[in-house]
């Protein structure tokens, strides 16, 4: 269990690491009307505790950027294997401070408090043993592993301390001598204490395999087919999911709802927003739209502000925004600026008037600035540029923008590309929460505090008023719910953050941790937002994607997709080295002809060349002077260079055609994707620098490029065609043959669905549900991805290299397409059961039952008499309690059939908790965990296993979407044969081909019938695959038809088969839908108490639902007794008295009748009579809707007739 949150370590062990922080993406447009400050208080629970909130405490990422953890994911290719890694790297750089926390009253001296937050460490995962056991054993901390957390239902994470500098002090007004000091009277401050410590302030989840986990570096992992990349909260195993916003380091030029351009800062009072639109009630000359500026919630003329800022001249102003002044329309909107700013400010072009004006109306505002209108400029207007001249030079850029767009010479910005969008990764997104629960203490630490500032009070150690659950409980409560902070919102949650990881099998898990989504507000209005786009190519697989209301929204990295990272070494001297010059502090300097340099969307420089200054940035990216994450692009039209180098770009390695020769002077022969990377070979490119490259599809067309008229230069190369897709679609052998719907179905369904075997420490892990393959094997194709993800146990090259086992999920099944006495029609297989006896497509179902009870001793409480609930085992009317030994756990072995209690649990007073099994549960004990976890709670986990051998109705699938349920058992002596003597595993329906267009299933079939006899064509990667020629000779020439089909026998009569049989080996995964698990059947059973009606839930042994659509089905076919017997006599059948006079219903009651006896009838009070009362057969749930009506004051009336 945990120590108590105030509890400090004595042998803190704290590791520094580089800030990482990156700046939050965020959709603004949606607000591009209300850009202005903001500070309304508002409520935010978290637990017990409320917080107020503000804007800026949201989007200021100062206090974060100091105090919090950032960490980085990629998952890519290094040494032909698929690597998760992700670091969780602490802050060393902090001065947030609270300079000074005023009491709220008081008589006496008042006294002040400052509190200064240092650095920030974070310990390896540990938890607290306990007083007993440290007592015992003197060990009061055990390092925390991820099984333990697992098996424990504990929560992995680290403690995070700060080091806290706490100062309290008075302040007096002491007189001075005004001829030494220039001042009358200043305030004198003396210190009354000073505390500097380290404090624990929370505990922040670490990620499995990060640098804090323990599991980073070490040789042998508890799971082969662990990655890492996840969290473990409350022993449930959590994933980000990347979230795709919109980039906010770049201007942003929309035309809808007005024309505008737009500098986004992440705080709300830096965003500056330049308008075209037309003036309100204004006529104004030279034009009818005029340029206005938005700024600090208050628009003004823009004429003004470049006034403000230092500009001497119209002259200059035009010099600056640099446009064609030959076009009308430009020279058009210029002029009506010109003569909207006069109408505005008359004079502004004398002295500072025009510096007066903006800020009498920025004081306007609903929260004015209290800073000089230079610090104010300086620090909300353009923040990132120094000067006031650099800062008009960009507000011209800005206006050139605009302009060009406006007059159809430059795109408007398309939300949808990936150019402007950046994924927000588990940093990102960790920072995001971790801001908001940290403001939250902070308010709640300055609240307690001013209690004891004033009277007598003394001030308690800093741990007092700092209470370090709320950030645990907080990051806790968030990662187990899913509801995340907002990027931008108050007060709002969102969710789709963070994903409960599926297990089915590894490929299903490192599917989960790949995908991105894209968080709309309406799903039904998205626009284009759900289609590919072209900057997707080679970063984002178009095919891998959910159906239905997520389509095109939660999207699958490609292969060789991967995220960049904040890159922390500055490079802006290499920026000079290649011929770059910085930008001049003046407004005089005329730099047409010269080319524009931005670094992270801000302006530091131009250049004479851009030609040569991006090529020798290049070379120096390759040579490893540059970052290799640094993307460069050239824009020729608009004369810029756009150099980026933030986090959450998406990047995909290619091939440099001019270094492709040094490839054979590697030392060694290593030829790993990371010597590879550090030689220039390959670089990583981003999705705005591809439009500079001139990429071949392959090796082959670089041989081809002197071939085509005109010859062709590329630059670079693709790896792989294949690479292109996802890590689910990269696998489908001929996918590029395949129907796309078929190849989504296998991707995005099937895959993760099949059931393989899912992890290799079963032993150790207690899962809800799993399933595992007893004999899982691999396909006998292979294609470039499973070659490069493969075991590298083998020197490279050679052509023995295994592919890893876990990406493929089934067995190899002998198929032959036929018809078998009608058991296969409509997707059915016919399989064969001597087959499955031999073991095919047996596999183990294990499911788990957990259970807890309150550790009285933990959580020091008193055991009442009446509320005590342990462990035990009772004599239980719900169940059956034969396998239970005395402590209330079952036996290992013990068979549990439905009906039976696993695991006992009863109360003092003798009421019975135990958990019952359900309909239909049955299986076998395989283990028993008894064990505590950190909330004070003794928790047991009861495992049953069950061995499944396929039985009609189980769903399979092929690699190729041709999803089928078993239809038929049929025996081998049954089924037809080849003259070899070979039996089909397998029979599918012929017409599953044609309507579906998934040839690549026959091409499969056809060419591992070729391997499996020995031929050398083994590869099925999608768009590079062999030529139907080349697999048809390989067939003849190990003596089999070209075309794969046999002559086969009837096994029934032993009659040779006139018509040939396709017939060999598929790839064949069964997946997890099992009719085990779906079979409903009852004849009598629980019923609804308020209806009557038979329960719905299927464990709770409840009926079988005849809804609308089945009962039209039956009137169609006239069948209307068996309609009747369906809805009324095997439902709710009841009776009830109408009285025929008043057509009221009836009631039974006692009644007295003359000489003095009571009887007891049906009665009615309308018409005060027992005569002509009928008794009716209704349903009961009419019955109950009549009377409840009646309560209403309704009546409904029934008429009857006599049959």
């Amino acid at each position: 269990m945990w120590p108590p949150d105030s509890k400090e370590d004595p042998e803190p062990s704290g590791k520094g690491g580089d800030n990482l922080n990156g700046v939050k993406d965020m959709d603004l447009d949606d607000i591009l009307g209300q850009p202005g400050t903001s500070s309304k208080g508002g409520k935010l629970a978290n637990g017990d505790l409320h917080m107020d909130l503000d804007d800026d405490d949201l989007m200021d990422p100062t206090p974060i950027r100091d105090l919090g953890a950032v960490t980085k994911l990629t998952l890519t290719m290094i040494s032909s294997k698929m690597e998760s890694r992700m670091c969780l790297t602490p802050l060393v750089r902090s001065q947030w401070s609270l300079d000074m926390i005023r009491p709220r009253r008081g008589e006496n001296e008042w006294k002040y408090a400052s509190v200064k937050f240092g650095k920030v460490t974070l310990e390896r995962p540990r938890f607290w043993t306990g007083d007993k056991f440290s007592a015992d054993s003197g060990k009061e901390f055990l390092n925390l592993l991820p099984r333990h957390a697992r098996l424990q239902n504990m929560t992995y994470s680290s403690r995070m301390k700060v080091q806290i500098h706490v100062q309290v002090y008075t302040q007096n007004l002491v007189r001075s001598d005004k001829f030494k000091t220039g001042k009358e009277q200043y305030l004198d401050k003396e210190v009354i204490s000073e505390d500097d410590r380290d404090v624990l302030i929370g505990r922040i989840p670490v990620m499995v395999k990060s640098d804090l986990c323990w599991m980073n570096g070490v040789e042998k992992g508890d799971c082969d087919f662990d990655h890492g990349g996840y969290f473990l909260i409350k022993g449930a195993e959590k994933t980000f999911i990347a979230q795709e916003q919109i980039c906010l380091r770049r201007l942003w030029v929309s035309s809808s709802p007005t024309w505008t351009v737009a500098y986004r800062e992440v705080s709300k009072r830096k965003r500056v927003y330049i308008k075209l639109e037309t003036p309100k009630s204004e006529q104004i000359r030279g034009g009818e739209k005029v340029l206005t500026v938005y700024f600090s919630a208050t628009e003004f003329p823009i004429w003004i502000l470049f006034f403000a800022l230092g500009v001497s001249s119209d002259k200059e102003v035009v010099n600056l925004i640099d446009c064609d002044c030959n076009d009308s329309s430009i020279v058009n909107v210029l002029i009506a600026s010109i003569h909207y700013a006069d109408k505005h400010c008359d004079g502004f072009r004398r002295g500072k008037n025009a510096l007066s004006h903006v800020v009498k109306e920025i004081e306007k505002c609903r929260f004015p600035p209290g800073e000089s209108v230079e610090d104010f400029f300086g620090n909300y207007l353009f923040s990132n540029l120094s000067g006031f001249k650099r800062k008009a030079r960009f507000l011209g850029y800005m206006v050139n923008c605009l302009l060009l767009a406006y007059t159809g010479r430059r795109k408007v910005d398309n939300r949808d590309d990936f150019r402007n969008k950046r994924l927000e990764l588990a940093g990102e997104l960790l920072e995001r929460e971790l801001r908001v629960h940290v403001k939250h203490a902070e308010r709640r630490m300055v609240k307690a505090m001013q209690r004891d500032l004033y009277g007598d009070r003394s001030l308690h150690p800093i741990e007092h008023y700092l209470d370090a659950s709320i950030i645990t409980n907080g990051l806790s409560r968030a990662f187990s719910t899913g509801a995340w902070t907002h990027p931008y919102k108050r007060m709002e949650r969102t969710s789709g953050v963070v994903a409960t990881l599926r297990r089915t099998n590894p490929l299903q898990a490192t599917a989960d941790m790949r995908k991105t989504r894209q968080q709309v507000q309406y799903t039904g209005k998205v626009g284009d937002a759900r289609y590919p786009h072209p900057s997707h190519w080679g970063k984002i697989c178009f095919l891998s994607t959910p159906d239905g209301e997520n389509c095109g929204l939660v999207k699958n990295l490609a292969i060789t997709g991967l995220v960049s990272t904040n890159i922390q070494e500055p490079f802006l001297d290499e920026l000079l080295d290649c011929g770059m010059d910085n930008l001049v502090d003046d407004t005089s300097t005329l730099l047409s002809g010269k080319d524009k340099v931005f670094l992270d969307g801000d302006w530091v420089g131009v250049c004479e060349d851009s030609v040569s200054f991006v090529a020798e940035l290049r070379r120096k990216r390759r040579r490893k002077e540059v970052p290799p994450q640094v993307e460069i692009k050239r824009d020729e039209k608009h004369k810029e260079v756009r150099i980026f180098s933030d986090a959450g770009r998406i990047l995909r390695p290619l091939l440099v055609v001019e270094n492709l020769r040094k490839i054979k002077a590697l030392k060694g022969g290593d030829y790993s994707f990371r010597s590879l990377l550090d030689n220039g070979v390959i670089e990583l490119i981003g999705a705005e620098e591809e439009e500079d490259c001139r990429t071949a599809w392959g090796i082959k067309y670089l041989l081809m490029e002197n071939d085509v008229k005109p010859p062709v230069k590329y630059t670079h190369c693709e790896l792989d065609m294949s690479f292109l897709l996802g890590l689910s679609c990269a696998i489908i052998p001929f996918a590029n043959h395949d129907h796309a719907r078929r190849v989504l179905y296998q991707s995005e369904k099937h895959s993760q669905q099949a059931i393989g075997f899912s992890t290799t420490n079963p032993n150790i892990r207690v899962d809800t549900n799993t399933h595992q393959l007893y004999y899982p094997q691999r396909p006998l194709f292979r294609t470039m991805l499973s070659d490069c993800l493969g075991k590298p146990g083998y020197p490279l090259g050679h052509s023995g290299i295994v592919p890893r086992p876990e990406i493929f999920n089934g067995q190899c099944a002998i198929v032959a397409v036929n018809v078998h006495l009608g058991y296969n029609q409509e997707d059915s297989l016919v399989m064969n059961r001597a087959s499955l006896e031999r073991g095919m497509f047996r596999s183990e179902h294990i499911r788990s039952y957990k259970a807890d009870v309150d550790n009285n001793e933990a959580i020091g409480k008193k055991p009442k008499f009446e509320d005590a609930v342990n462990f035990g085992k009772v004599q239980s009317k719900i169940g059956r309690v034969d396998s239970l030994d005395d402590d209330g756990f079952p036996f290992i072995g013990a068979n549990l059939q439905n009906g039976d209690i696993v695991i006992g649990k009863c109360a003092e007073s003798g009421a019975d908790h135990s958990i019952k099994l359900k309909h239909t549960e049955r299986g076998m004990v395989q283990k028993v965990v008894l064990s505590a976890n950190d909330e004070g709670k003794n928790f047991a986990v009861v495992s049953m296993r069950q061995v499944r051998t396929p039985c009609l109705g189980d769903k399979f699938s092929s690699m190729h979407g041709q999803k089928g349920v078993l239809g038929f058992l049929e025996s081998q002596e049954n089924f037809p044969f080849t003259i070899q003597g070979i039996v089909p595993d397998i029979v599918i329906n012929p017409h599953a081909f044609p309507s579906r267009q998934t040839p690549g299933q026959l091409l499969e079939a056809a060419l591992g019938k070729g391997i499996a006899c020995g031929g050398s064509q083994r590869y099925a990667t999608p768009f590079s695959t062999i030529s139907v020629d080349a697999i048809t000779d390989q067939l003849h020439r190990a003596g089999f038809s070209r075309w794969g089909s046999e002559r086969v026998y009837n096994g029934r009569t032993g009659e040779m088969i006139r018509s040939l049989i396709f017939m060999g080996p598929t790839f064949y995964q069964r997946l997890t839908h099992m009719a085990e698990d779906k079979v409903k059947f009852r004849n009598t059973g629980p019923v609804h108490p308020l209806t009557r009606q038979p329960v719905a839930d299927r464990k709770r042994f409840g009926g079988i639902k005849f809804g609308e659509m089945e009962r039209d089905c039956l009137i169609a076919h006239g069948a209307a007794a068996n309609l009747h017997e369906r809805l009324f006599t095997l439902s709710d059948s009841s009776q009830m008295h109408i009285c025929r006079k008043c057509q009221n219903i009836a009631n039974v009651i006692q009644r007295a009748v003359p000489g003095g006896r009571k009887i007891r009838g049906p009665y009615c009070r309308f018409c005060e009579s027992v005569e002509d009362i009928v008794l009716v057969n209704v349903p009961y749930g009419a019955k109950l809707l009549a009377q409840e009506l009646f309560s209403m004051g309704i009546s409904m009336k029934f008429e009857t007739e006599l049959g």
